[in-house]
């Protein structure tokens, strides 16, 4: 009955949020490059994530995992419970461990696209943080306020578009972006914002990470900012941060006629945190 109760619960911890609310309206729709270096060697990891800007605020993601998110969701919410013979639960699991097991097998993985999702309120430099442990939702506040760019005279070209360089220290990192004033919208992938135009790149001086504009497009139909109403542990931005450190790398569950596996997978540490202070 314990482990029955634990599949419930988990089920309903992942829906999709029913309620929403509305915060601004995106007309650009921008899409970035991020590129992140390993601890050690070489080897880049590189997502495409989504900017969708409206007149105040903007939402930073990962549009690829916020579908593989709702289908892992979907595969709970329209399993028939009453099915269920047994229930196992099983921590710090190989992903390819779940490959060996017998019926059908949903996975999860927390590195496969960037599960965390950026809300920037321009106007008063609040940023809200989204991102979930297994069964359990984050909200953290960061009240950047101001970030104190200086504009260099440096020009280049982007996306056929004329920018200009500034530079910026911002917790831990010296960063250097292109802004174009031919999109005079103050806003930019990430955290990043506060030019008198678009950022079309930035990357910290040490070339560990690296956003770059690679499309944008103007909507035809508005597109809702939206903030999900759902449970969430309110922090700041330090014990959002301790608490996403301690994410595992994902979930597994299989399927095998009444018997569940529910696992969680191992964490990946190969990589850096962006914020050093």
């Amino acid at each position: 009955m314990k482990q029955l109760i634990i599949l419930i619960s988990f089920i309903f911890l992942v829906l999709p949020a029913i309620a929403q609310e509305d915060n601004d309206q995106a007309t650009i729709r921008c899409y970035y490059r991020f590129s992140q270096k390993k601890k050690t060697g070489d080897v880049f990891l590189q997502d495409t994530m989504t900017l969708d800007i409206g007149s105040q605020m903007s939402r930073y993601y990962d549009v690829s995992r916020v579908r593989r998110d709702s289908a892992f969701s979907s595969v709970l919410t329209n399993f028939d419970v009453t099915r269920i013979n047994s229930v196992s639960v099983f921590k710090d699991v190989n992903p390819d461990d779940s490959n060996r097991l017998l019926g059908d097998t949903y996975k999860n993985n927390a590195y496969d696209g960037i599960s965390e999702q950026i809300y920037k309120n321009r106007k008063n430099g609040n940023i809200i943080m989204l991102d979930n442990n297994f069964s359990e939702w984050y909200k953290g506040a960061d009240p950047v306020g101001v970030m104190n760019w200086t504009i260099l005279p440096d020009e280049a070209e982007f996306l056929d578009y004329s920018c200009q360089k500034a530079i910026l220290q911002f917790r831990g990192r010296n960063y250097e972006a292109w802004f174009t004033t031919q999109i005079p919208i103050n806003d930019g992938p990430w955290k990043f914002f506060g030019l008198p135009g678009l950022i079309l790149k930035v990357n910290d001086t040490e070339g560990q990470f690296i956003f770059e504009c690679i499309g944008l497009e103007y909507l035809d139909v508005p597109y809702a900012i939206e903030i999900p109403k759902r449970a969430y542990f309110d922090c700041n931005r330090k014990d959002y941060i301790k608490a996403m450190n301690k994410k595992s790398g994902g979930q597994s569950i299989n399927i095998n006629g009444g018997d569940i596996v529910i696992s969680s997978f191992m964490a990946d540490t190969s990589f850096q945190h962006i914020e050093l202070d």
